[in-house]
């Protein structure tokens, strides 16, 4: 891997890990991987056999935090000596450790305190936590394809110390190319770049989902034109949100407004009366003495809509508590505040989502529901019995011929 990383001309190279945390708020992301059923990894050496399928071990936290503690130990080795030269290396997924060539050609190795991040999870937010760090004026190239880099790191440009130069290098083989963030910076405006981690974790992230069919286009360009709405976006994870229920509110019924404008109802500000409205955009009977139909009813879409209030609200929580992490990336101790009451739940030492609070249903549309599904079972009942006794008949017409 030291070989990969050191081919390219830069001076300082720093290759940036996660760091594994439980409990997690990622801990959903680790299940899905089935990690929690792998056991522990050891790696004893630079002479130990390359697992077989290493693809698959990389999905492993445990296999990732070995590899890592095995680069810090092995990169300190003279055989490393060549492939560092006169660069500087650091290491960051727990500490930070940087590896140099002395002028005695030996490999000097440290912890790097103002560089160690240790309460942050993410590589995401070390890789901004590091660039928004260099004093002095430079080139910074960032190796990845992760939108919530690309989004997190326009959020900080106003933080890049003496104009350094933001680039992110995507792709791979020949498709590879440069995005110039710097210049997407200028273009967007400063204002617009710092909403775009709020706007980025409630449009949709690893801790959020995407708002069905809309994508991120669409929500885009309306946060483009809405200087209110970029006003809210930029608010998220602000202390008083956490500790202010009156601006927290505030800010809620702002971004209510904005999922309505993503639906095509920005007449409606409220998520529930704009859920209603397109339900009777579609089902609204002309005459009041027409009879409802249960069977168009059923071919209903409901993932069209937009979500209720009691799922968005939790949605806008967890929104909330992530752009506390990514908007403090510059600053070593990102968030003072916990997961709990901010859209997850604590269960068996692991964070689960809360997707609402209160009932699922309101009771009236649970026994409409319950008498619909019982009136749905006796009109069966009666089919099938119907059918029954037609058999009958017939076979004792047969018997009788």
């Amino acid at each position: 891997m030291l070989q990969m990383v050191t081919k390219f001309e830069a001076p300082r190279i720093d290759v940036i890990f996660d760091q594994y945390l439980t409990p997690s708020i990622k801990d959903y992301e680790h299940s899905q991987r089935l990690e929690s059923a792998q056991l522990s990894y050891t790696i004893t050496g630079p002479d130990q056999t390359r697992p077989s399928d290493f693809t698959k071990e990389l999905k492993n936290s445990n296999f990732k935090q070995a590899l890592v503690d095995f680069f810090i130990l092995h990169w300190a080795s003279d055989e490393i000596i060549p492939f560092i030269g006169n660069k500087t290396i650091y290491i960051n997924s727990k500490q930070c450790h940087s590896f140099v060539v002395n002028a005695s050609n030996n490999i000097v190795t440290r912890v790097v305190e103002e560089l160690s991040c240790p309460e942050h999870e993410e590589a995401d937010t070390k890789i901004v936590y590091h660039a928004c760090s260099i004093s002095n004026r430079v080139n910074i190239v960032i190796r990845s394809v992760d939108t919530d880099i690309a989004a997190i790191m326009l959020g900080h440009m106003h933080h890049i110390q003496n104009d350094s130069l933001i680039w992110m290098l995507i792709g791979t083989g020949n498709n590879l190319r440069y995005v110039d963030l710097t210049k997407i910076y200028v273009k967007l405006g400063k204002s617009f770049c710092k909403s775009l981690p709020g706007f980025h974790a409630i449009t949709g992230c690893d801790y959020n989902p995407a708002f069905f069919r809309k994508g991120k286009l669409k929500p885009f360009k309306i946060l483009k034109r809405t200087e209110e709405y970029q006003k809210a976006f930029i608010k998220l994870g602000k202390n008083e949100l956490f500790e202010n229920d009156n601006e927290r509110q505030r800010i809620f019924d702002v971004v209510q407004q904005f999922i309505c404008e993503i639906y095509n109802v920005g007449s409606i500000t409220d998520v529930d009366a704009a859920r209603l409205q397109l339900f009777i955009n579609t089902y609204q009977v002309s005459d009041i003495n027409e009879a409802f139909s249960r069977k168009k009813l059923r071919s209903f879409d409901a993932s069209s809509l937009l979500p209720c209030k009691s799922e968005l609200l939790q949605q806008f929580l967890r929104a909330n508590y992530v752009s506390s992490i990514w908007n403090n990336a510059n600053q070593q101790i990102p968030t003072i505040y916990q997961p709990e009451n901010n859209g997850w739940v604590l269960e068996n030492n692991q964070y689960h989502f809360k997707w609402f609070e209160g009932d699922q249903l309101p009771n009236f549309v649970r026994d409409s529901l319950k008498t619909v599904s019982e009136t749905d079972a006796e009109e069966e009942d009666q089919d099938i019995e119907w059918s029954n006794s037609d058999e009958e008949n017939d076979n004792i017409d047969d018997d009788n011929e």
